[in-house]
């Protein structure tokens, strides 16, 4: 039974759920995706071409890692509901 006490009873909060493999994907996802994107606008502003073509490629290839980290959450978390609703689908 849900605590009438608590409005988040029950729900299932990813983050505070979460194993801590899936909170590292996630951290690295969006910390990947954040240093690509700042990479990337840098490049535009950088003064000589190979600094440019340098520092674009380091950030498509953060945004490349960010954008695989979020995948690989997305599996773990995938992986723990599953866990969960055998888990519950056995206890009751």
């Amino acid at each position: 039974m849900a605590d009438p006490t608590n409005p988040h009873a029950g729900q299932m909060d990813p983050w505070s759920t979460g194993t801590p493999a899936y909170r590292a994907a996630l951290l690295t996802g969006m910390g990947g995706t954040l240093l690509g994107i700042i990479a990337v606008i840098a490049a535009a502003f950088a003064a000589s071409e190979s600094a440019a073509s340098t520092i674009r490629v380091t950030g498509m290839a953060l945004l490349g890692i960010g954008l695989l980290s979020h995948v690989i959450g997305i599996g773990l978390r995938k992986r723990q509901a599953a866990q969960i609703i055998r888990q519950k689908g056995q206890s009751s």
